[in-house]
């Protein structure tokens, strides 16, 4: 064979290699790895594909055309999920060698949700387990809440609905906050830096009483950030409680679970912490008012006995008369039962010598000794024998 034979041009190399791809693999295979590189900012989104071994790297060029980002964005939605940065992905496509720039580019036509939402959840796992094994998980559950936070550090992006809602929410209370605001990115490689820096910065400060950390609703990439290292540990070392309300009611994300209380949105954050303050309010108005009841039922007490001490002593009077004639008539009646007209009226009598001397016993008189006896109705003279 000679060397003319074997010699093609450029189009006809790249159509037998495209051919070699087509007949090798079918209608396509499926491919994993991480995004790296992710640019959707034509119609047309391109990134990379990158595997990471043992300090080597190996990586290749994806394309996904407009007509199937379009077609793959439903399945996208439903399982809440965004391409970005860090992703880790399996995707089904076919290889292409582009004729007119010799690229070669894996162009997706399908992707697996399930693969992407499982490497999340082992991630997750796996942070959890880091966050126990260093006394993080439920550090911050265990610091002191003010009985009365009004001193608030907002760590929010400045302008998004979160920042508004949450402090419409707080100003609606009608409660007098103290808000300090820290802006910070809830989203993307710079989220994680901003917030721990902010919470650190919110937690050296002795005018503050609460960290309140919010974030709108997103897909479940966008909110990668709190499902971070980063995050949850500085949330577990921090020194002041801390709140979360982070996305829509069915998210629940790592920072939630070390979170001093965690709330299904930032308006729903908002209002929690206003109702650790009316609970105050209510237990402080519960017992002026339990004190109140107290004291009205002493007073009526006190009242009640005043009558019936006024009574007693209205009617002591009498009942100290009534005493004093019942014994005058108990002393009189013993008086008139001694008095010697009554005795002799029963029989009894009294002798008296000449000298007129109450004869009491024998050993008195003599014989020949003149005697008086008085008896009621007369008297007797006799003479001792």
């Amino acid at each position: 064979m000679s060397d003319e034979e074997l010699t093609l041009s450029v189009s006809q190399y790249i159509d037998v290699v495209n051919n070699v791809l087509k007949s090798t693999m079918g209608e396509g295979v499926w491919v994993q790895g991480e995004i790296e590189g992710f640019n959707n900012r034509t119609k047309h989104t391109y990134f990379n594909v990158v595997e990471r071994s043992d300090g080597k790297k190996a990586s290749v060029n994806v394309a996904i055309w407009e007509f199937n980002l379009k077609r793959l964005k439903p399945l996208l939605e439903k399982h809440r999920l965004t391409l970005a940065d860090g992703i880790k992905v399996r995707l089904f496509g076919t290889g292409d060698l582009y004729a007119e720039r010799g690229s070669f580019s894996f162009k997706v036509s399908n992707i697996d949700p399930r693969f992407t939402l499982g490497d999340l959840a082992g991630q997750r796992d796996e942070i959890v387990q880091k966050l126990k094994l260093a006394g993080l998980y439920e550090a911050n559950k265990r610091v002191k809440l003010p009985v009365v936070p009004l001193r608030i550090a907002l760590l929010t992006s400045i302008g998004s609905a979160a920042h508004a809602d949450t402090l419409h929410e707080l100003e609606a209370s009608g409660i007098g906050f103290e808000v300090f605001v820290y802006d910070v990115r809830v989203q993307g490689e710079d989220a994680a830096p901003t917030v721990v820096a902010a919470m650190k910065q919110a937690a050296k400060r002795d005018d503050i009483d609460l960290i309140m950390l919010v974030r709108g609703g997103g897909s479940k990439t966008d909110l990668l950030a709190f499902d971070t290292e980063e995050i949850a540990s500085a949330i577990g070392k921090c020194t002041k409680p801390v709140f979360t309300g982070i996305g829509h009611e069915i998210d629940f994300s790592i920072a939630d679970e070390v979170a001093h209380r965690a709330f299904k949105t930032p308006t729903a954050c908002a209002a929690g912490v206003a109702e650790v303050v009316n609970e105050f309010v209510q237990s402080t108005e519960e017992a002026w008012a339990q004190i109140a009841a107290t004291a009205s039922e002493l007073l009526q007490s006190a009242e009640h006995e005043l009558v019936r001490s006024l009574d007693r002593i209205r009617r002591r009077p009498m009942d100290v008369l009534n005493l004093a004639a019942q014994s005058l008539k108990g002393a009189s009646d013993r008086l008139r039962l001694l008095d010697p007209v009554n005795t002799m009226a029963r029989g009894w009598s009294i002798t008296r010598d000449a000298r007129g001397r109450t004869v009491r016993s024998a050993a008195q008189v003599s014989a020949g000794e003149q005697m008086t006896t008085q008896l009621s109705d007369g008297t007797i003279s006799s003479t001792v024998n």
